[in-house]
């Protein structure tokens, strides 16, 4: 449910996206969200009670290397090898989540858990490879860059369960986090936005702002999956939402998206990999 709804939160993002610049519209949805977050923290939780700093820093981790540092060096990936390279490489994700949930949460990867998370990213590949137009040859280092982008955000999953262990709500970890996210971007702006910044047309806002209430409800559903259960299993699954996302966005926008038999054939071997993972193997 957490993937289909993240789906329906990028699909208005990117609604967003022609009027707003890509920190801008950053900034926006991690503020809406840290807004929005904060009030469920009031109306579910009521408050979050007792909450000590520990708590806090590893809530704020996950704003400082998901948010910030992760985004920041998924758009430098795309900005030196190309998105599909980028797009491709993102999806290792899934192994270094399997390991660090493994390693530091002693978390069992069971041989249908490992084949399940193996189809769902080699399905999520299939669905986001284009084939790059030119020649050029890049240089292999600058392939670390989306690793490491993948990595920040792996550690995200860890660090949420180990602030949930502390303080099991998820609304108050989530207002932490993406408050955090936006602080840091709003820092950033004035070296990003290096032209004028555009105009900040109320359409976009809106569709920025009802993405952002989307993708609470959505990160609500995720946080307590990885508050309950193993990222070993949650966070594969999540990466549904690529197949979604792809759907939405040939629904919406069929001038620019193209179902091919590469992106059916991604689909099919996703759904087969969350099928697997499900089934508890």
């Amino acid at each position: 449910m957490a993937a289909l709804l993240v789906s329906v939160a990028h699909t208005l993002y990117r609604t967003g996206l022609t009027r707003l610049s890509p920190t801008a519209k950053a900034f926006m949805m991690n503020f809406a969200s840290a807004w929005m977050a904060g009030g469920l923290v009031f109306f579910l939780d009521s408050g979050p009670g007792e909450w000590t700093w520990e708590a806090f820093f590893w809530f704020a981790m996950v704003g400082v290397c998901g948010g910030a540092a992760g985004r920041y060096l998924n758009f430098l990936a795309v900005k030196l090898i190309g998105l599909a390279r980028a797009s491709v490489l993102i999806q290792s994700l899934l192994i270094w989540t399997s390991a660090l949930g493994v390693i530091f949460l002693g978390e069992r990867l069971t041989p249908g858990v490992a084949l399940g998370t193996l189809a769902i990213m080699i399905g999520a590949v299939l669905l986001v490879y284009e084939r790059e137009e030119g020649g050029e040859k890049i240089p292999l280092w600058l392939y670390l860059v989306p690793l490491l982008s993948s990595f920040m955000f792996s550690l995200t999953f860890l660090f949420r369960k180990c602030g949930l262990a502390i303080i099991p709500s998820p609304p108050f970890g989530m207002s932490i986090s993406t408050g955090c996210g936006a602080m840091i971007l709003l820092c950033a702006m004035p070296f990003t936005e290096r032209r004028s910044p555009r105009i900040w047309h109320p359409r976009s806002l809106l569709a920025v702002v009802l993405g952002a209430a989307v993708n609470v409800l959505a990160a609500l559903l995720f946080w307590t999956a990885v508050g309950d259960g193993e990222i070993v299993r949650v966070v594969p699954i999540n990466r549904l939402s690529v197949l979604f996302v792809i759907f939405f966005s040939w629904l919406f926008f069929r001038k620019q998206e193209a179902v091919t038999l590469r992106v059916v054939m991604g689909g099919v071997i996703s759904v087969m990999g969350a099928f697997i993972i499900v089934s508890g193997r």
